[in-house]
This record gives C-alpha cells, sequence and structure tokens, in this order.
C-alpha cells in the first residue's frame, strides 16, 4: 500500500517506522525527483520558510489520516536515494529512505541498536531474528559476552533488551518489522552478577 502525504503532493510512503516518543525514525518514499528534493528540504527548513514539522499520512481508499508523525529534530535524519528504471510501469521515479542516523549502525552512545526487516519474508523467522539481535547487543555491550550466552541473557532480559514498536500505539506503516534494542544502564553489572551466582558460565 501506498499513502500520500498530506503535507506535499505527488509523495507516497510505501513504510515508516516511529520512535517509542512517536517520533521519524524512517521513512521510505516514492515520488519524481523534484517532489522527492523538495520534502527533503521542508523536513530541514524553518516553518516560516514553508518547512514542516510532521507528516500525515493518508489512507489511499478514502484520504483520511492514518499517522501524524512529528520530525523532530531534523538534523539527525540522512537521506539514500535511487532511481527507478525509466522503463517501469509509473515512469521516472525516485525511491528515497529517510533516517534517523543512528539506524544504519548501532550506537554505543547511546546504547541501542535498530533491527528493520520485512514483515512478510523475514519477521517470522525467529532464530535468525534472535541471532541478528544477539548480534547487536554483542556489538553494543562494553564488555565482552560469550556465543552459548544468548539463551540466558534473552531469558533474563529479555523484555528490557528489546522492544517491538509494533506492540505499541507507534506501530511501523507497510511491510516493516522494527526492533529495538536497548542496553540497560546497568547492563555490565548485571552480567558480573550473572557470572559470579552461576547463571553465566565461562563453560
Amino acid at each position: 500500500m501506498l499513502y500520500p502525504i498530506k503535507e506535499l503532493q505527488d509523495i507516497f510512503v510505501d513504510a515508516c517506522v516511529r520512535a517509542p516518543d512517536g517520533e521519524l525514525v524512517f521513512v521510505s518514499v516514492f515520488g519524481r525527483d523534484g517532489a522527492v528534493q523538495q520534502l527533503y528540504a521542508s523536513l530541514h527548513l524553518g516553518i516560516q520558510e514553508g518547512g514542516i514539522r510532521q507528516l500525515t499520512l493518508l489512507d489511499p481508499d478514502n484520504g483520511q489520516p492514518v499517522a501524524t508523525v512529528p520530525i523532530g529534530d531534523p538534523r539527525r535524519l540522512d537521506k539514500y536515494s535511487g532511481r527507478l528504471p525509466k522503463d517501469n510501469l509509473f515512469g521516472n521515479l525516485v525511491h528515497t529512505w529517510i533516517y534517523d542516523e543512528s539506524l544504519p549502525g548501532p550506537s554505543k552512545a547511546t546504547g541501542s541498536a535498530w533491527l528493520l526487516v520485512d514483515r512478510e519474508t523475514q519477521a517470522h523467522d525467529d532464530a535468525s531474528l534472535q541471532a541478528r539481535v544477539w548480534s547487536l547487543i554483542e556489538q553494543l555491550s562494553p564488555i565482552p559476552l560469550l556465543p552459548h550466552w544468548r539463551t540466558a541473557v534473552f531469558d533474563a532480559l529479555g523484555s528490557q533488551l528489546v522492544g517491538h514498536p509494533g506492540d505499541t500505539s507507534y506501530a511501523p506503516l507497510g511491510r516493516i518489522h522494527a526492533s529495538r534494542v536497548t542496553l540497560p544502564d546497568a547492563f555490565a553489572k548485571v552480567m558480573s552478577e550473572f557470572v559470579r551466582s552461576g547463571t553465566l558460565t565461562l563453560d
């Protein structure tokens, strides 16, 4: 499904992810090159200069709002664009991802990371998802983690480590399944206590 944007003409969204506070994390848009450039510029302009501070996604069938997505601080946003082949059904279109700069990789500064997968083809592979989440936890961890600790750590801290926006009022739109990995401030201390108590072993 492609969602029109109320604030700008000729821009269509096929996926959108929001942070726990509702602010924009990722949006995938299609449109003519000029329209997409206008969108990106509008996110960074002040209100008096014609800028926008939210995206209102509309139901393509009835034109009613489906979601209102606050932009937040636009300085944290980056973009990646590609041009569709000119002989496609819709003509000369650009496909652009606009995303929070923290999205491509784990941020040790914030102790957090995002994992986005296709809801239809990847979200139901629990083993693969858990492996990828564990990889992010390893990269974020201030201390080394042993591979065989994975199950014990998930059993003990799973709900604290991994959040799913799909379970909140800010569920992703489109075919995106999102997971947010966040290490508690006391993560290293908790791991040390698990080792001392025998919950985690070296063998």
